[in-house]
């Protein structure tokens, strides 16, 4: 299916809250620190909707740096991506990193290749998120399925169970909300094509995790009798 109609409706619609009068400040976003993804990006705003227009030309890590949120406000992210890498994505994976020194990330010190230097996850006591609860949908025309967890140690909205093919475009949309502006910004999306972000298992998870290696230990004892 052509682009020009797999987009066209969305395009009317945008156009038409892109032309609305802008009420909210306006927001800064721009290419981050450790981009290497994404060749060509522009955006427009209009009230709390944002409107993100990016090129691919490789699967690497691609980041944009977003700043002057509205502390609280919940904005909606459309976003039409093109795949210009020469490889085609089944998955795409999108995660919230705050700046590493804020008072939120005492600690937190991130080890993936992805994460770029003075910059850590996102984690619940943040108030950053993809707007948790707050109604504005996650989709895509080109993914099925979205994973997300925004209740631990890490923000992610993952996108799967599709495929964009090179060359094509494909749409997603999500929302944003940084509860403690200015104190998390700029913060970055690092999107990721073709990767799922790994979750950090919660207090609950680990003590599973743990019960189950005394279980095995006091299994091995018996068996060694």
């Amino acid at each position: 299916m052509e682009s020009g109609n797999r987009f066209g409706g969305l395009a009317l619609v945008l156009s038409a809250l892109l032309l609305a009068p802008a009420t909210a400040s306006a927001i800064s976003v721009s290419l981050g620190t450790g981009n290497q993804g994404i060749d060509d990006f522009s955006y427009s705003q209009s009230d709390h909707t944002i409107m993100i227009q990016e090129s691919w030309g490789s699967a690497e890590t691609g980041t944009l740096a977003f700043d002057k949120l509205e502390a609280g406000e919940n904005y909606t992210v459309y976003k039409e991506i093109t795949n210009n890498s020469g490889s085609d994505w089944n998955l795409f994976a999108n995660e919230l990193l705050d700046p590493a020194d804020g008072s939120f990330d005492a600690g937190d010190q991130a080890e993936e290749d992805f994460v770029p230097a003075g910059y850590s996850h996102s984690n619940e006591t943040d108030g950053l998120s993809f707007a948790q609860g707050s109604g504005i949908p996650r989709t895509s025309d080109a993914f099925a399925n979205v994973t997300a967890d925004e209740i631990g140690t890490r923000d992610f909205l993952d996108y799967g169970d599709g495929i964009l093919a090179s060359g094509e475009t494909a749409t997603v949309q999500f929302g944003l909300r940084d509860n403690n502006a200015p104190a998390n910004e700029p913060f970055l999306i690092a999107q990721r094509p073709n990767m799922e972000s790994m979750a950090i298992p919660g207090p609950a998870t680990a003590a599973l995790f743990g019960l189950g290696l005394v279980g095995l230990a006091g299994f091995r004892r018996r068996d060694a009798a």
